[in-house]
């Protein structure tokens, strides 16, 4: 199975981690999205597209970088931008 490890940044809650893993659950080639809350560690098996996963979080307000490789980080921000209130 193929995967991408992503660290993202801004999750606080369990609420987040539900967000995230919406958002990159979405992008076609996802097969599965194991979120650690604690590290800011996602893990996607799949073969979907780096850039895709990292747009999906940059418009769910998550910056995120590819773990493996240098990758281009998206814009930064804070909290889910929900009500959970974690801003």
């Amino acid at each position: 199975m193929n995967f991408i490890d992503l660290q993202v940044q801004g999750m606080t809650c369990g609420a987040c981690v539900r967000h995230v893993s919406q958002a990159l659950g979405a992008v076609v080639g996802v097969d599965a999205v194991n979120v650690d809350l604690g590290s800011g560690l996602v893990r996607v098996d799949g073969s979907p597209d780096k850039a895709a996963l990292l747009a999906a979080l940059d418009g769910a307000g998550y910056p995120a970088q590819l773990t493996s490789q240098t990758a281009p980080t998206a814009a930064q921000t804070t909290g889910c931008g929900s009500s959970c209130g974690c801003r």
